[in-house]
């Protein structure tokens, strides 16, 4: 069972694992910073699961590309990442079973973070409860969900099972 830890243990399990890199998602992508539990991969984008969660079963979708801004992606790439979001969406709807997925194009307009990126990103997060509202899912002031290495590993089996064209090879 995914456990809750405050906000503050998880920046500080953040800090530990990988400092403050300059690009966290790039340095998420060439797996500088911690465990990675991927679900696809390409060399354009990557889906995976983040490690810390307000909802267990959250998504996200990123290019590769080092973009921070809408006017600096590639429109095709940027297209191909929200295909592989709805793809997401679809996958967590079919495992999960949530009431609905919130899907969510974010990157932080105040530099980089430590629980934030100035690198373009799509969340894909379930809603499980009826009054889930952004603040709640998008605030880690409640704290964040993570799980063990088993729990992560069998959400990962049973997300790269639904995934579209689950019989092609993902990436460790």
């Amino acid at each position: 069972m995914p456990t809750l830890i405050t906000r503050d243990q998880a920046l500080q399990r953040i800090r530990d694992e990988g400092g403050e890199p300059a690009c966290l998602m790039c340095a998420i992508a060439s797996r500088e910073v911690g465990e990675l539990w991927t679900i696809h991969e390409d060399d354009e984008a990557l889906v995976m699961l983040p490690r810390y969660v307000r909802r267990w079963g959250h998504v996200m979708v990123m290019p590769r590309a080092h973009v921070t801004s809408f006017s600096g992606v590639d429109p095709a790439l940027w297209a191909r990442c929200n295909l592989l979001a709805h793809q997401a969406a679809r996958m967590v709807e079919a495992v999960m079973q949530p009431r609905r997925c919130y899907v969510a194009s974010t990157g932080s307009s105040a530099g980089e973070l430590t629980q934030s990126s100035r690198h373009l990103h799509i969340h894909v997060i379930p809603l499980y409860e009826a009054d889930d509202r952004p603040s709640d899912i998008f605030s880690w002031q409640a704290g964040v969900y993570v799980g063990e290495p088993a729990e992560w590993a069998e959400l990962q089996r049973r997300y790269r099972a639904a995934w579209p064209g689950a019989a092609s090879p993902a990436r460790p």
